[in-house]
């Protein structure tokens, strides 16, 4: 078990943006049935939307991500990882105030793609600050820490969406950026990784010192170690992942991973997981079923961190891209006969509630975090902003992708396709995984680099 230190309440406050920023995953669940309504007293734009609106809803918040990930590497290794940060709670904050007091769709489509900046920023950073504030025997398990609060923001817009308002629940939104800011102005701390880099070895000991617990000289020899890093990997640009062999296997590894993690279908699920269920038939409560999909969502979150210490990251992964793929193709099979052929779905209502908790578990005990996890460990200190900024803009293009054609892909191959699809996807990301990607859990950077080279 690690300790509790100031190192675990550090990343713990940081993962408060980290939930901030997975709300805007499955706000637009319980928002959708409110924008679709007729009643003027639940829809504030006093008309339903369109399928087309719906579709750039979804979807340019992704276009926001992209916009906030390829300048955040520049933005946290000129400012600080700690002032990225705190900065990305305003623009969080900035949107769920428009959304409450929005009164037409282009309000809405703005308070996306400010949403989608922070969410990009966030995703590109977080990782490589949690990497870089913890020690290597915790450097997983503390990673996997965010798996957790990311699923705290996806489970609480199903939880308060469907019984508030439009405005009430975008203003209890705003309570997580704002928490995270406040809080991470007092409890968070510089990483000593940049300090080191900008010649500020005095503040790194006192840092890590604070950090680890740790003497003054033990703080030194750590320093002493990123000194040595960084004089072997100096002034780092895009060129040199291209020319180096061992990098561009790690860029590679890693878009692989977030594109495929995209490309199982997650934010197509979340964003529609209330059209699902109704879609499906089921004789529960279309919130209940929701409430359901979002604790179970919440609860397997704990589960990474519990047994990635004991199995190791490259094992989890392809069990969960196995999994995954399996849960798909079940739920993909519901749809099948429910939409192309004679047979009653009476006796199977439960199905497509079976299907996607079994999807999600998968997919939360590896898919949802460990890609972060993997590429944050992958690079030297001297690309590692540059390669976040990739792998993060390279998630959430996928992610665009899957959310904007969702619709249009269910009416060309119909539900039953789209689905199977996902799921032939998931196991090309077990192959990746069997094929490619090294076991990180323990190893310091050194010993990753030489299993990269091997």
């Amino acid at each position: 078990m690690f300790r509790i230190s100031t190192t675990v309440i550090t990343v713990l406050v940081a993962d408060l943006l980290a939930s901030s920023g997975d709300i805007t995953s499955t706000w637009t669940s319980p928002m959708y049935p409110k924008l679709y309504s007729n009643d003027t007293t639940v829809n504030p734009l006093g008309r339903p939307i369109t399928e087309d609106e719906d579709s750039w809803m979804g979807s340019l918040i992704n276009i926001g991500a992209i916009l906030g990930a390829l300048p955040a590497g520049l933005v946290a290794d000129r400012y600080g990882r700690k002032k990225t940060l705190i900065a990305v709670a305003v623009p969080h904050i900035t949107a769920y105030l428009i959304y409450a007091f929005a009164t037409n769709v282009y309000m809405f489509y703005a308070g996306r793609l400010v949403n989608g900046v922070s969410v990009g920023v966030g995703y590109a950073i977080l990782p490589m600050y949690i990497a870089e504030v913890s020690e290597d025997s915790q450097r997983s398990t503390l990673s996997s820490t965010l798996n957790i609060f990311w699923s705290v923001g996806n489970f609480v817009p199903y939880a308060v969406g469907p019984y508030l308002s439009v405005r009430w629940f975008n203003l209890v939104l705003i309570v997580f950026p704002v928490s995270f800011m406040v809080l991470f102005m007092f409890l968070g701390y510089e990483t000593p990784h940049f300090l080191v880099h900008k010649g500020r070895e005095v503040e790194a000991v006192a840092v890590l010192t604070k950090l680890r617990k740790i003497s003054v000289g033990s703080s030194k020899k750590e320093v002493k170690a990123l000194q040595v890093a960084f004089s072997e990997h100096q002034d780092g640009q895009w060129s040199d992942i291209v020319r180096d062999k061992t990098l561009r296997k790690a860029l590679i590894i890693s878009v692989s991973l977030v594109v495929l993690q995209q490309f199982s279908g997650i934010n197509a699920v979340l964003y529609y997981l209330q059209p699902i269920f109704e879609a499906s038939g089921t004789q529960l409560s279309v919130p209940m079923c929701s409430n359901i999909f979002g604790f179970c969502l919440l609860l397997f979150s704990f589960f990474t961190a519990l047994i990635v210490k004991h199995t190791g990251v490259k094992w989890l992964m392809g069990v969960s891209a196995f999994g995954s793929g399996l849960s798909l193709s079940l739920l993909g099979a519901f749809f099948y006969i429910k939409d192309c052929t004679n047979m009653g779905t009476e006796s199977i209502f439960w199905l497509p509630i079976a299907g996607l908790i079994g999807y999600i578990f998968f997919y939360v005990i590896g898919f949802g975090s460990l890609p972060w996890t993997i590429s944050s460990e992958l690079f030297p200190n001297s690309v590692k902003a540059i390669s976040a900024a990739a792998v993060a803009a390279s998630c959430y293009l996928s992610a665009f992708i899957v959310t904007k054609f969702f619709n249009y892909l269910n009416g060309s191959v119909h539900r039953a396709g789209t689905f199977w699809l996902f799921s032939g996807l998931s196991w090309v990301a077990l192959l990746v995984t069997v094929v490619w990607v090294p076991e990180t859990k323990g190893k310091s950077f050194q010993e990753i680099q030489d299993m990269l080279k091997k």
